[in-house]
This record gives structure tokens, C-alpha cells and sequence, in this order.
């Protein structure tokens, strides 16, 4: 039992990582992702559609987001990383926190986080009318 699914988990790991188009068809495990963090999002948090990461449709948007979304937890835990590490120098060399360092980072962590959140919700392929280009190979 704990075999097979420690094989699952390494094969849909390697499949969130392997490119949005593999084998001529839009990634399954994208796909799969954007759909169930769609369901998530609008079923279960009730977070309406304009305001959402995920969106329903349609399915090259949505492994479009869903590898975003991928891109946007890296960022958010670099960033929060990125913003602890002087915290940790100062208290394990033994140097008092100051609020004004902590609030710093703070504001820093937000305004990232934030910023890539904008990043993934109003970008030009969330618009209404847009064309994706065509991926398909063709053989003349």
C-alpha cells in the first residue's frame, strides 16, 4: 500500500514538472491540478471566479494557471524564507529583534506575494476573446 502510493506521488510530482505540452497533448497532471483547485476554490472557499487563481475554462488556460500557480507557492515560500533568514542571524548571534526589521519584512513579504497574485489574476490570457496559440506539431 505505501509503495504505490509513494510511486504515485513521485509520478504526478514529475508529471506537475514536466511542461505544460508533453506528447503533443496538454499536461494531464496540470490539467488535473487546475481542475480540482477550481473545485476547491468556488465549491469549497467560495471564492468567486474574477477573484479566483483558477478559472473553468478553458483547459489550455487552465494548465496555463495551474503551472502559475506552481510558480506562485515557489515565490511566496522564497520570499518568506528569504525574509526570515536575517531574523534567524540576528536572534542565533544574539542580537535583540527589532520591530522595525520585522515590520520591514513583513511589508516586503505582502507586497511580493501580493504582486504575483496580480500577476496571475489580470494577465492579458484571462481576457475575454483571447487566442492561444496553436502548440500541435504538423506535418506537412
Amino acid at each position: 500500500m505505501l509503495p504505490k502510493l509513494l510511486s504515485n506521488i513521485i509520478t504526478f510530482t514529475k508529471g506537475l514538472f514536466a511542461g505544460q505540452i508533453v506528447d503533443n497533448r496538454l499536461n494531464p497532471h496540470l490539467l488535473t491540478l487546475a481542475i480540482t483547485g477550481y473545485n476547491i476554490q468556488s465549491q469549497t472557499l467560495g471564492i468567486p471566479d474574477r477573484f479566483g487563481i483558477f478559472s473553468p475554462q478553458p483547459p489550455r488556460l487552465q494548465v496555463h494557471q495551474a503551472t502559475a500557480f506552481i510558480v506562485f507557492l515557489f515565490g511566496a515560500c522564497l520570499t518568506i524564507v528569504t525574509c526570515a533568514f536575517p531574523l534567524f542571524i540576528r536572534r542565533s548571534r544574539g542580537l535583540p529583534n527589532t520591530k522595525g526589521i520585522v515590520a520591514g519584512q513583513v511589508v516586503i513579504c505582502v507586497v511580493l506575494i501580493a504582486g504575483l497574485y496580480w500577476v496571475m489574476c489580470c494577465g492579458r490570457r484571462r481576457m475575454e476573446g483571447y487566442e492561444w496559440g496553436d502548440w500541435k506539431v504538423h506535418e506537412d
